[in-house]
């Protein structure tokens, strides 16, 4: 089994693969460089429990699993950290009276008890949803308990669906939200976080979370927004493990909005819901399968493993030729979203991903991608 294949069927979280194949598989896995294609991928606390949950405890030797258990011990930390922060926040707004809901990556670990492995990847700050009413007094609330700006030099665009970031000496960045996205209204936003949603008891203090529905969109959202990483393994987690925990999904809800202009392009978001799913293990309901895009992703991973040969797994080299790769297979028209820039370095940035997609139809063409 090549050992891009091997690691898609080992973090499958359903389907038919039995563990027995699996260890057996690892134990024969050659040093291959994929722990560069791990990190890259940013799967490392996934990997690592889905092989302690298939007993597979040494896959390709000694030093690999040494590796991936010391990454996979970093992330767990670095959330620890997170999570702190999370409930300092809440503290303050609470203490305030300022409403408030989890969002991204800490609604998802709030959430974990019923979403297996929807904690097992990095989350790097604190995202929280307040009403945009009271989102300046909140972000105020949060100034004078000792949070200061991220980037004391750095702007947010005015209207920007998130006020500048703050961080105190934990040094963990928090967003107080006033919507979900660019093209979500306040009031919009407010309404679906807190429709259907739940209160719980979350390290020691009580968090307001939104419907699984709503953080199965905003994950699809947010990695489309993300055209160089959407694909990527960690971005497709946050909608793999919704999709294999079974729970209830308003699937109308979903298709009505894949219609619209926050989900565009809607070829590319029904492409990221199928490799969700894939890696679930589950089929899509009827009601979402409309497009037949679909990403292959063992190719995406053997051309991420093809470029780490080379590259090192956080140069932004190997990011463009991951990207650019994924915009050919989806669409030209799908890619890197202009930002405000000198001719010179808009130009640069041309050149790059024209060599970037260049190489990737020389890959293409030479077959270095999967069989069958």
């Amino acid at each position: 089994m090549h050992p891009t294949d091997l690691l898609l069927a080992t973090l499958r979280l359903g389907g038919d693969v039995a563990p027995e194949g699996l260890r057996a598989a690892w134990r024969a896995l050659p040093a291959t460089g994929l722990d560069r294609l791990i990190q890259f991928e940013g799967c490392e606390l996934w990997l690592h429990r889905r092989l302690a949950q298939i007993g597979a405890v040494e896959p390709g030797g000694a030093p690999f699993t040494g590796w991936l258990a010391q990454r996979a011990r970093d992330t767990a930390a670095r959330n620890l950290l997170v999570d702190a922060q999370t409930v300092d926040v809440l503290r303050v707004l609470t203490a305030h009276e300022v409403p408030h809901v989890l969002l991204k990556g800490t609604a998802r670990r709030a959430l974990a008890p019923r979403l297996p492995f929807a904690d097992a990847r990095a989350t790097h700050d604190v995202d929280v949803l307040v009403p945009a009413a009271r989102a300046e007094e909140a972000w105020l609330r949060l100034c004078a308990a000792g949070y200061e700006l991220v980037r004391p030099k750095g702007a947010i665009r005015p209207g920007h669906f998130h006020l500048p970031p703050l961080w105190n000496t934990a040094r963990v960045a928090v967003e107080l939200h006033t919507s979900t996205g660019p093209l979500v209204s306040s009031a919009e936003a407010w309404r679906r976080a807190t429709a259907g949603g739940c209160v719980l008891e979350w390290h020691g203090v009580r968090v307001h979370v939104p419907a699984v529905t709503e953080l199965l969109w905003h994950a699809l959202t947010h990695a489309v927004r993300h055209r160089a990483a959407t694909f990527r393994l960690h971005f497709l987690l946050d909608g793999t493990a919704i999709l294999a925990a079974g729970v209830a999904l308003d699937w109308e809800a979903i298709a009505c909005r894949l219609g619209t202009t926050e989900a565009a392009p809607v070829a590319v978001a029904h492409a990221w819901l199928g490799a969700a799913a894939e890696l679930a293990g589950v089929p899509l309901p009827r009601a979402v399968c409309g497009s037949e895009v679909r990403f292959e992703l063992a190719r995406a991973l053997r051309w991420h493993q093809s470029v780490l040969r080379v590259l090192p797994p956080t140069g932004g080299l190997a990011d463009v030729l991951a990207a650019e790769g994924a915009r050919l297979e989806l669409g030209a028209e799908w890619g890197s979203a202009p930002r405000p820039t000198s001719p010179l370095h808009l130009g640069a940035r041309q050149v790059r991903a024209a060599a970037a997609r260049g190489a990737y139809r020389v890959w293409r063409a030479r077959g270095a991608e999967p069989r069958g």
